[in-house]
């Protein structure tokens, strides 16, 4: 076996630290051949993939993984495992720079309008996870007009605008660049269309990205009002007897929304609003599970009232 030297900090760190929580999870013992032989299967499997991924040079496996997807015979099957192999690194965000540095973000891109909605949405999901508070790849993948790819994929089937979703929350939260071109590009309007979907998953993550930025941004909040989120959000709330991830991220969006100075709400909804969130409060405030969808709903009666 190599010698650990001769491996960089960033591969030792990350093979350390599934170590680390073996060793921790297994606590103390002095018969280590005992406690192997009465290991259950799964932690055996993760030991040994543990001590291989000592022999294992990171920044090797994606350069491999890099050339696997850029060679024109591959199957979409092999670059499908391709990319899963980055994605096994790139949260780390260490690696996730060295990818880019490598050269990655070209093919990665070609992999973005891949026809093969496997490899598109592996793609998509990688971009978001190296994006996640790491301002060197939000900056990059600006400039690389990866966000006008994304938001394209908005009136996508299920797995697509979830995904794309996923990714431009990922290149806008904490990086205002981002968000002014999310705005410069139209994507607001795409997102409040997402609204219209019937898969919940998809909702879901279109309302948390609309009170995510409006939490952060006034000038997006502003925006989504205009561009009339608050009443399409609105005439989706309904009375609910027990938790529903839907109805609390749905509330957690308007809440936002209501703080903003540009919104007006006719007094027909705002009636049926009023009359929704009572209701909802009456019903839920004994419920611990609850507790957020009836602090969202007290808060927005009162903004309203």
């Amino acid at each position: 076996m190599p010698s650990t030297s001769s491996y960089s900090s960033e591969t030792l760190k990350f093979v350390c630290k599934g170590l680390l929580k073996f060793a921790i999870q297994q606590g103390k013992t002095e018969d280590h051949g005992r406690m192997y032989e009465e290991m259950d299967q799964e932690k055996k499997v993760f030991l040994e993939n543990a001590f291989k991924s000592m022999t294992v040079d990171v920044m090797e496996e994606l350069s491999q993984a890099i050339s696997i997807l850029e060679n024109k015979s591959t199957s979409n099957s092999e670059k499908s495992n391709a990319l899963n192999l980055i994605r096994d690194y790139i949260d780390n965000i260490d690696f996730a720079n060295s990818f880019v540095k490598l050269g990655g973000t070209n093919i990665l891109i070609e992999c973005l309008r891949s026809d093969d909605e496997n490899v598109r949405v592996t793609a998509i999901n990688i971009v978001a996870e190296m994006s996640q508070n790491n301002a060197f790849c939000q900056q990059h993948f600006l400039e690389h007009n990866i966000l006008k790819l994304l938001v394209t994929y908005l009136n996508g089937n299920e797995d697509l605008i979830s995904s794309s979703l996923y990714a431009i929350s990922a290149l806008v939260r904490g990086f205002e660049p981002g968000a002014a071109e999310l705005i410069a590009i139209g994507g607001l309007e795409l997102v409040v269309n997402c609204l219209n979907t019937s898969f919940t998953r998809t909702f879901i993550k279109a309302c948390f990205l609309i009170s995510t930025l409006s939490t952060e941004y006034r000038l997006v909040r502003d925006e989504f009002v205009k561009l009339g989120a608050f009443e399409k959000l609105a005439k989706f709330l309904e009375v609910v007897t027990d938790f529903d991830v839907k109805i609390e991220a749905l509330l957690r969006a308007l809440l936002e929304l209501a703080q903003s100075t540009k919104l007006e709400v006719d007094d027909e909804l705002k009636g049926h609003i009023i009359k929704t969130l009572k209701t909802i409060i009456s019903q839920n405030e004994k419920l611990p599970q609850c507790e957020e969808i009836v602090e969202y709903s007290n808060i927005l009666l009162e903004k309203l009232t």
